[in-house]
């Protein structure tokens, strides 16, 4: 079976003197591990578009365990994200989520599409980078199935009043009739409304969300745990990373 698709590089793992190991995003078929021969050689044809950040044409050929890389073609090195620290600890964390909300197999096209306009989008930002990051994170666990419920209340479907508690396990908003009896954090209404406004709003109209500084460190902390408790994954070493650099 040979396969002929676009794929972001998630991650690599050294194979042999000249060979690395590849973990692949590709548009049509989900994720998939490849071997890539010869990757490692200085001057190998396949060197640049198996860089974790590339985005390539693939060539692949399923093997009996693994796919073979017979030709990766680079579209986008997203190289510059690496002459800049903070630019490259957000990048590292945004793949390490795809890496652990993609299936193997499984094509997720908005996934794909949304995880190269953030990286396309990052590397050429020079501000704002948590509200980048906040606006991917909650298209990130919607295109993977757990879209937070805001407009309402979870549990009752009532109107939001003033403020509300924002809640992982339940899903979403918790008006104030309902709160006594879920855990969660009280947030006010204008929160959530920015919350709304950043899952939907295009990456390209950033500029065009107004939000504080206080606002987004909040609405990081919530979704980022928002994630965390929907997905198998809970420790990311690029996230305690940024953190620290953040302190």
């Amino acid at each position: 079976m040979v396969l002929e698709t676009e794929g972001l590089v998630l991650r690599q793992t050294k194979y042999d003197e000249w060979d690395k190991i590849l973990t692949i995003f590709t548009r049509n078929n989900g994720k998939v591990q490849a071997i890539a021969k010869g990757a490692r050689r200085p001057k190998g044809s396949l060197v640049a578009g198996t860089q974790v950040f590339s985005c390539s044409d693939f060539l692949l050929y399923r093997g009996r365990n693994l796919y073979q890389v017979n030709q990766a073609d680079m579209i986008e090195s997203f190289f510059s994200l690496r002459d800049d620290l903070y630019k490259l600890a957000y990048a590292t964390y945004i793949i390490e989520l795809v890496d652990a909300g993609a299936v193997e197999e499984l094509a997720n096209v908005k996934l794909f599409d949304l995880s190269i306009k953030t990286l396309r989008v990052l590397s050429k930002l020079n501000k704002d980078y948590k509200k980048l990051l906040a606006a991917f994170e909650l298209k990130y666990i919607s295109f993977i199935g757990f879209r937070p419920h805001l407009r309402s209340c979870v549990v009752c479907n009532s109107e939001l009043g003033s403020r509300a508690k924002f809640s992982s396990e339940q899903g979403g908003t918790i008006c104030e009739n309902c709160s006594s009896g879920y855990y969660g954090h009280v947030v006010s209404k204008e929160v959530i409304r920015k919350i709304e406004e950043l899952l939907y709003i295009p990456l390209d109209n950033m500029d065009d969300l107004s939000i504080s500084l206080k606002e987004i460190d909040i609405i990081e902390k919530l979704i980022s745990g928002y994630i965390m408790n929907h997905i198998e994954k809970r420790n990311f070493k690029s996230l305690e990373f940024l953190k620290s650099l953040e302190e």
